[in-house]
């Protein structure tokens, strides 16, 4: 059995899932997964069945590890600013393993940055393999550099969610829900909650007179931000701690519509696979911005157009023939362009570039 290797920084819960994944099927090609990164998430209850350690960030550490295990492959999923990445990528290199990298291509959240830019076409020119989130990272990838690229769209595991048997107003019932048609928003909230915009929402809210109407936040918020709410249909539920999608997917099955003005990541597929079409901002974006098509699965209206973002939203909660069309279209491109084993598929591939 073939040993490949994937260096991580902190693993997410909903990452166990699509590793546990991943290591079924490679097993498959004779391939043994393996996880190290510095931290699991403490939230995480799934069961993991793959080779999994916990290790700081020093070299050393690295090096023993990697020394010990002799992998066939190594992947590295690491920030440029995880200073690990610099002395090891070079070590592998030199012992001749070969290594691939999992990227966005350069940091999204900062595309101006030059020498951040700069510093990732480095990168690009050391790896022997590129795994990207989507297509559209293929223009930060030089042309030398293309021949390496696979394509892994970025998602979580749909397999491994819970069924949920209740209906949408036993739902309601259950969680004190009042609302007829609910706007749901669920991310990890910056302080200010600037990266995901929710305070545009909070103010269309606070602006809606129709009781019928409500907005559902869930996520970590700072107090100020809580307190800009002043209106009745707005419910602030916290953050959820539901590592086994439970109680997350009830607030996604009982609702008509998800929106994060700002950066939207895998909420986005979440809510697609419940059938939820999406409204948000054309503002820096995640790759996962690409499996929204406009007009199609949900809108993108003008960064801090709060207008066009209220008008959006109220058309499609006022149009229920036009919602479900957006809530089809959304369920069946999500499963079709995101599903894990599409994910595995651009990982499998450039494993098979390697040529090992």
């Amino acid at each position: 059995m073939k040993k490949l290797l994937l260096i991580s920084n902190k693993v997410m819960h909903y990452r166990v899932s699509v590793y546990n994944y991943f290591y079924r099927r490679f097993k498959e090609y004779g391939w043994d997964f393996i996880v190290r990164s510095d931290e699991l998430q403490k939230a995480n209850r799934h069961h993991i069945e793959f080779d999994y350690k916990s290790i700081g960030f020093t070299f050393g550490a690295y090096k023993k590890e990697i020394e010990e295990l002799k992998p066939d492959a190594v992947i590295i999923f690491l920030h440029i600013k995880d200073f690990v990445i610099w002395p090891l990528i070079y070590w592998l290199k030199f012992k001749g393993i070969p290594i691939i990298f999992w990227t966005k291509g350069q940091n999204l959240d900062n595309p101006d940055n030059i020498l951040s830019s700069l510093l990732y076409k480095h990168l690009h020119n050391k790896f022997d393999g590129i795994i990207l989130y989507s297509k559209h990272e293929i223009k930060y990838i030089k042309e030398k550099n293309r021949y390496k690229v696979s394509v892994a769209n970025n998602t979580i595991n749909f397999e491994d969610f819970p069924k949920i048997l209740e209906t949408r107003e036993q739902i309601k019932k259950e969680l004190g829900i009042p609302f007829n048609k609910i706007v749901l928003s669920v991310g990890r909230m910056d302080a200010g909650g600037q990266r995901k915009n929710v305070h545009h929402l909070i103010e269309i809210f606070n602006t809606i007179t129709n009781k019928e109407l409500g907005l559902v936040i869930v996520g970590s918020m700072n107090r100020e931000l809580v307190k800009k709410i002043d209106k009745n249909n707005i419910i602030y539920l916290g953050e959820v701690h539901d590592p086994l999608q439970v109680q997350i997917s009830k607030l996604f099955k009982m609702s008509d519509l998800f929106s994060i003005p700002g950066h939207v990541g895998l909420g986005l597929n979440q809510a697609f696979f419940w059938g939820l079409p999406v409204v948000t901002e054309n503002c820096l974006q995640p790759p996962e911005i690409h499996y929204l098509v406009n007009g199609r699965n949900g809108f993108i209206v003008p960064r801090n157009d709060i207008t066009e973002l209220r008008n959006k939203i109220l058309y499609l909660l006022e149009n229920d023939d036009k919602r479900q069309e957006f809530s089809i279209n959304a369920r069946n491109d999500i499963l079709e362009h995101a599903s894990v084993e599409n994910m595995f598929e651009g990982f499998k591939q450039s494993v098979d570039l390697l040529s090992i």
